[in-house]
């Protein structure tokens, strides 16, 4: 029993008193005894079928997301709780037939609901960790149907991990986040039985963690079930001692909070991940968290600071990076260092600056990195505007808006449209076109 489960229960049965239904008539109508309705109310069983709960609002005559108190959903939910929490959701990650992508409300409760699903299947592998076994528990282990993780399946979930990290460089969340979370799916029914294997399985389930918090955070605009995987990336990189892992959880972290409107935590957040980075970190995975703190530092003004990370990134890059693969999201080379470089001149009023910049970056960023280069046709557009030139601005923002038509970005589209407001009141041509492609985007996607 926790407090989402009670609130979720007082709901219900102020919702049923309201319409006047008895608790063996209110079970009657949904097919449920007056048993399961006390228990339900009274917070000792969940309600844990979407298609039920939806059925119980329209009869109640509640919005959905009051009912299952998606309102009051908190990371609470994400701390330790009893090892049997992984094995009664499990269902909702094997066969999750309540997940609606395009709905949001039912969006955020399936992932909210499997996000404490992977935080206690982590606590379950931290608690119990599974060791070696010797000949005759293998032997018992085939007779019974279990296996063990072999090398050759690790190594072919790793690839696919690390693909679906590069492929967030270009690809929509609608087409990206349901393999991805497929993938997820996988390593969570093998971690289990990984063995000696545990550290690595432990390591992907990070990996995509942070991938799925990013695409919700990003692209989906949803920051609270964001915040769900986001920890459930620090923590895997915690459970296994990975500073690598744990440093760049808190980079995105970082995003998360200054997306959020909270500049101070972002910073913090970017400072705490280059403070573990101190630890031993790839190249590339140290350059971008001087970069990400570099942003962060020119969000708040801060000139010197953020020169002086950018230069320590780029000095970053020039390191051998050797033939292992970072950790990271998407891409971090020397071209994308160039756009943070423009983004955070433009952040600092510096904007002839950082129009050379952004338009440079823009010249060598291969056109197959959709989401990177839409941003940089954001900041140039953003620069061009606070500069006056209100047309080269619009341009620039129609470019990002023909990216955005095929990512649907949502953090991307958030900012254009900002920009058009800004803009707005000059009624140029081009202004004007921007607005209609603008309005165009919104209706269809």
């Amino acid at each position: 029993m926790n407090e989402v489960d009670i609130l979720v229960g007082r709901r219900v049965a102020e919702s049923r008193r309201r319409r006047g239904f008895s608790q063996l008539e209110f079970g009657a109508r949904i097919g449920r005894s007056e048993s399961w309705v006390s228990k339900v109310e009274t917070g000792v069983i969940r309600l844990d079928s979407l298609t039920l709960a939806q059925t119980i609002s329209d009869l109640l005559r509640v919005p959905l997301k009051h009912l299952i108190a998606l309102d009051a959903r908190t990371e609470r939910e994400n701390e330790p709780s009893e090892q049997g929490q992984a094995l009664k959701l499990m269902h909702l990650l094997i066969n999750p037939p309540d997940w609606e992508m395009w709905d949001e409300v039912k969006r955020r409760w399936f992932f909210g609901q499997a996000a404490a699903s992977v935080m206690s299947m982590l606590d379950l592998l931290r608690s119990h960790p599974v060791q070696v076994r010797d000949l005759s528990d293998r032997l018992q282990s085939v007779s019974s149907g279990r296996h063990r993780l072999d090398s050759e399946t690790l190594e072919g979930l790793e690839q696919v991990t690390l693909g679906y990290r590069r492929a967030y460089r270009s690809s929509s969340a609608f087409s990206l986040i349901g393999p991805a979370y497929g993938t997820l799916n996988v390593l969570l029914e093998l971690a289990p039985d990984a063995g000696a294997h545990r550290d690595r399985v432990v390591s992907m389930i990070g990996q995509m963690g942070a991938l799925v918090g990013t695409m919700l955070m990003l692209d989906l605009g949803d920051f609270d079930s964001s915040r769900q995987y986001l920890a459930i990336a620090a923590r895997a990189g915690q459970q296994i001692e990975d500073p690598e892992l744990l440093a760049f959880a808190l980079g995105c972290r970082a995003f998360h909070a200054a997306y959020s409107g909270d500049r101070r935590a972002g910073l913090g957040f970017a400072c705490g991940a280059l403070d573990v980075a101190e630890r031993g970190m790839h190249p590339i995975t140290h350059g971008w968290l001087s970069a990400v703190a570099s942003e962060m530092h020119a969000s708040s003004g801060e000139g010197h600071e953020c020169e002086r990370l950018l230069d320590e990134a780029a000095s970053h890059l020039e390191r051998d990076a050797a033939a292992v693969e970072w950790l990271g999201i998407g891409l971090f080379n020397a071209d994308k260092l160039t756009a943070y470089r423009g983004g955070g001149l433009m952040r600092l009023g510096r904007y002839a600056e950082a129009q050379n910049e952004l338009l440079a970056a823009l010249g060598r960023l291969d056109p197959a990195l959709r989401k990177h280069r839409c941003t940089a046709h954001i900041d140039l557009a953003e620069a061009y505007v606070q500069d006056r030139k209100i047309d080269d601005g619009a341009e620039q923002a129609m470019d990002a808006l023909k990216i955005i038509m095929e990512t649907r970005h949502a953090d991307s589209l958030k900012r254009v449209a900002r920009l058009f407001t800004t803009v707005r009141p000059t009624r140029t041509p081009t202004v004007r076109r921007l607005g209609e492609k603008l309005i165009e985007l919104k209706a269809i996607s």
